[in-house]
């Protein structure tokens, strides 16, 4: 979806089709990869060896796709697929794709990290139950009171409305466990309205092994309180298992809504956030479309005085921008300097950037010296996610130089012309004329006020589009224009409302 549309029949031409036998290992956990695979018919498992024990990941059907780093390097193959039945999969090389120079130009949209490549999240969501003055305010408590929330993003009024427009109520039984430790199909977070559970652990928080069988008591939760929001943030397995004490009331919301919710910034916000990337020394490699998807990502830590940050001598995978705060930097037990940032003077600090590059052994400990310190976090497994590994972009904007440039123009094999990277603002345009008028619009002779440039411009009435039904058609124009690319026909460069 993130490659231009008209290279898209370049991979669908390159791609060939390959069989397999029910129980085939299609790729193998362990082994290097150079292959991408989008499934045609079929279904497939994702399996993990985990110490002896192989856990199944997830499902892959038709039109799910996966191996799809090792089109951009050398990457161990972190899971196993297997063909559940007979299946058939479209696949190209990682040689074919770098042949067609699509290495520099696809990115991948940010999706979660087991290796189950596109598979769609089933929706778990249920219709949001009617609330009283009383369990609105309960929910609202419970939120703003579960630690693990506030310290990710301020839960401002709106947002807690929103956590309550789409909740619903459920009936726990006594007895009945709600949450199972180590499941890895975590999709609920819940608040308790009546009654109280139990929580059991396998392992104490100081790592100590409780014995085998005979999980252990380790807290409580009762009216008013909540639980399961880790698992949801982190798609890591459940932590504990949480057993109903006695029949109990809990309000409910799924993983997809939760997230949603949480994790939405403003335009306003993606602004700024952009601005304190666009001061990151190692992130200059990267085009503006790149931070602004790297801005989405960008996750709200805060942290109280005296908390550390990160501590010298741990591997860290972390990166840190401080927006609002004081932190010192302590070095051998010693502070060597002091960061200070703030929104209302526009200044930003930034550590840890190391990170998004190796594994790296943090060099000195951060920790807070201000009231409070507000941070905007992104580890190395969501950017390389996103916009795949930052060694590879660094390397290739040295040996391209300015790849937002090298991505606008140029000759694709074959003679294809590659200018679907050029970005053209109406702001830039100056109208020369008119050409022609048509049933369903104008067209124009505009202007490129800086290159000097002259491009057909078709103007069409939404209005009388709709109301003449023609809206398919209309798409199905513009698709099919985006997608050729060919000295011999027109092509599209930009489209307008407005």
């Amino acid at each position: 979806k993130r490659l231009p549309k008209d290279q898209h029949p370049l991979v669908a031409e390159a791609m060939v089709l390959q069989e397999f036998d029910k129980g085939a290992k299609i790729i193998q956990q362990g082994d290097t990869g150079n292959e991408f695979f989008v499934i045609r018919t079929g279904t497939a498992s994702v399996e993990k060896n985990e110490d002896g024990n192989v856990k199944q990941l997830a499902t892959l059907k038709p039109g799910d796709y996966f191996g799809e780093n090792a089109l951009r390097s050398d990457e161990l193959r972190q899971a196993s697929i297997i063909a559940a039945e007979k299946l058939s999969a479209f696949k190209i090389t990682r040689a074919k794709f770098q042949e067609l120079g699509l290495n520099d130009k696809i990115q991948f949209a940010n999706r979660r990290a087991v290796g189950a490549g596109g598979a769609k999240v089933e929706d778990k969501a249920k219709p949001p139950s009617p609330k009283t003055v009383e369990e609105k305010q309960l929910i609202t408590n419970a939120l703003r009171n579960n630690e693990n929330l506030s310290s990710i993003t301020k839960l401002d009024d709106d947002r807690v409305n929103q956590f309550i427009d789409v909740m619903w109520k459920e009936s726990v039984k006594a007895g009945q466990e709600i949450i199972v430790e180590a499941d890895l199909n975590a999709d609920y977070f819940y608040v308790v309205q009546d009654g109280s559970f139990e929580v059991y652990a396998s392992q104490l928080e100081d790592g100590e092994e409780v014995p085998k069988g005979k999980p252990q008591v380790v807290g409580t939760v009762e009216k008013g309180g909540s639980f399961g929001e880790l698992a949801l943030l982190y798609f890591v397995p459940r932590a504990a298992t949480v057993k109903a004490t006695e029949d109990s009331t809990v309000w409910a919301i799924d993983r997809g809504n939760f997230k949603r919710i949480l994790m939405q910034v403003s335009e306003a916000k993606l602004k700024d956030y952009v601005k304190y990337l666009d001061g990151v020394s190692i992130l200059s490699a990267l085009i503006s479309q790149e931070k602004k998807q790297l801005a989405t990502a960008l996750v709200e830590m805060h942290f109280t005085k005296d908390e550390f940050v990160i501590q010298q001598g741990e591997a860290g995978a972390t990166f840190y921008i401080l927006y609002d705060g004081q932190v010192n930097i302590i070095k051998d037990g010693a502070i060597v300097s002091n960061l200070s940032a703030s929104p209302q003077r526009c200044i930003a600090q930034y550590f840890g950037d190391g990170a998004l590059l190796d594994n790296e052994t943090r060099g000195a400990t951060v920790q807070v010296c201000s009231e409070t310190a507000k941070t905007l976090v992104l580890d190395r497994d969501s950017f390389d996610m996103l916009l795949g590994p930052l060694k590879e972009i660094i390397k290739a904007s040295e040996q391209n130089g300015n790849r937002a440039a090298a991505k606008g123009s140029g000759v694709l094999p074959g003679g294809i012309q590659d200018g679907s990277k050029v970005k053209i603002l109406r702001k830039d345009l100056s109208r020369i004329g008119l050409l022609g008028c048509g049933g369903f619009g104008t067209v124009e002779l505009w202007e490129h006020k800086k290159t000097g440039d002259t491009y057909a411009m078709k103007g069409l009435s939404k209005g009388y589009i709709v109301k003449t039904g023609m809206q398919d058609s209309v798409m199905n124009e513009k698709n099919i224009l985006m997608m050729t690319n060919s000295i011999f026909v027109i092509k599209c460069y930009a489209t307008y409302n407005g």
